[in-house]
């Protein structure tokens, strides 16, 4: 529980940029608890699913998966605890220097950094599903799922031009995927 709880609490310190920023962080450290590929594809499914901030959902279904119920409790703890101190002393700041342009040029750094990391999880997780590989280095193993990238490319397309809710879209894609995997 210990070493759970201190994962989620570097993870809530660390964690700039938003949820989906946070995942590069959440999969990088949840690796060292012995978490899969898979398994963080599974998080990733439910966090689109479960309302609730990304790395409240994350550090919840981890400390269940590892230690059950007061695990969970212990790392969704952990990962809001930074929060309650940085939120808190960034506003103070920001309301003071809210022209400072040292505080302005960080927070224009952290920008591209966030796509970056989030772009990072996007592609591990397409790396895997789309063709069936833990990294990019396996290449030679790599199997196409024609299902997974029609999926893929249905979701995007109706995300991008007609802005159909994410819940809608994770739900037509597990009823596509019951169907074709499971029928």
């Amino acid at each position: 529980m210990i070493t759970i709880f201190l994962t989620f609490l570097k993870i809530g310190f660390l964690g700039f940029g938003g949820g989906y920023a946070m995942l590069s962080l959440i999969f990088q450290e949840s690796e060292r608890l012995g978490m899969t590929v898979q398994q963080f594809a599974d998080l990733n499914a439910l966090d689109g699913l479960i309302p609730g901030p990304i790395a409240i959902n994350s550090a919840t279904y981890l400390g269940q998966l590892y230690g059950g119920f007061w695990t969970a409790v212990a790392a969704t703890l952990a990962v809001c605890v930074p929060s309650f101190i940085f939120v808190p002393l960034f506003l103070h700041y920001e309301e003071k220097n809210n022209d400072n342009w040292v505080l302005t040029a960080i927070l224009d750094g952290i920008k591209p950094a966030s796509v970056g990391l989030i772009l990072a999880v996007a592609l591990s997780l397409m790396l895997l599903t789309v063709f069936g590989i833990n990294d990019i280095g396996a290449w030679s193993k790599a199997s196409l799922d024609w299902t997974s990238l029609l999926v893929l490319g249905v979701v995007f397309f109706l995300d991008s031009k007609y802005h159909v809710n994410p819940v809608w879209l994770i739900l037509l894609a597990g009823v596509i995927g019951g169907v074709v995997y499971y029928l």
